[in-house]
């Protein structure tokens, strides 16, 4: 069965808040089977532009236990850290594939 991902890309305006935030979240993660691939402050661009500098993917064993995850009643009582902690972002839920012939 193929993953799932859920893709962050934030600027950071509380750093403090944002330290809450992920101390609150990230037992969420993991009560839903999730782990943590890439938390970056940085990126070296090759190709195009990125307007944000902090990305994050995490990631869930099937695209229902992400949407459960960021669904959930825990994760939606922290998720005002994130908002309040960072200025422009976004997150998107992405359904990994399995590739032809793997």
């Amino acid at each position: 069965m193929p993953k799932a991902y859920a893709l962050f890309q934030n600027n950071l305006v509380d750093g403090e808040k944002f330290g809450n935030y992920v101390a609150a979240a990230i037992g969420t993660v993991f009560s839903h089977g999730g782990q943590v691939l890439v938390g970056a402050e940085d990126y070296d661009s090759r190709e195009g532009s990125i307007p944000t500098r902090r990305t994050a993917i995490l990631e869930f064993p099937s695209m229902q236990a992400a949407k459960d995850w960021y669904e959930c009643a825990e994760y939606q009582a922290v998720i005002h850290l994130r908002h309040e902690a960072t200025s422009e972002g976004s997150c998107q839920i992405l359904d990994g594939f399995v590739l032809p012939g793997a």
